[in-house]
C-alpha cells in the first residue's frame, strides 16, 4: 500500500469521516481529500500527527508494501 492508501484505510478503520479527521489535525477537509487521493502528501508535522492518532508508526506509514 502507498502512504494515501494507508491513511484512508485508517481513517475508515477508524469508522471517521473526513471532516472529522481534519479537525482532529485542524486541517481542511480538502487537504485529507488530497492526502487520500495522492494529489498531495501531509507535511511531517501531520504525518506524525497522523501516526500518532492511528497508533501506528511513521515508518508504517512511510514504508509501501
Amino acid at each position: 500500500m502507498k502512504l494515501y492508501e494507508k491513511i484512508q484505510y485508517c481513517r475508515k478503520t477508524a469508522e471517521m469521516s473526513q471532516e472529522m479527521f481534519a479537525e482532529k489535525l485542524s486541517v481542511s477537509r480538502q487537504s485529507v481529500s488530497k492526502w487520500e487521493t495522492g494529489t498531495a502528501a501531509p507535511d511531517l508535522d501531520n504525518l506524525v500527527a497522523i501516526a500518532r492518532l492511528f497508533g501506528v508508526t511513521t515508518d508504517w506509514l512511510l514504508m509501501e508494501d
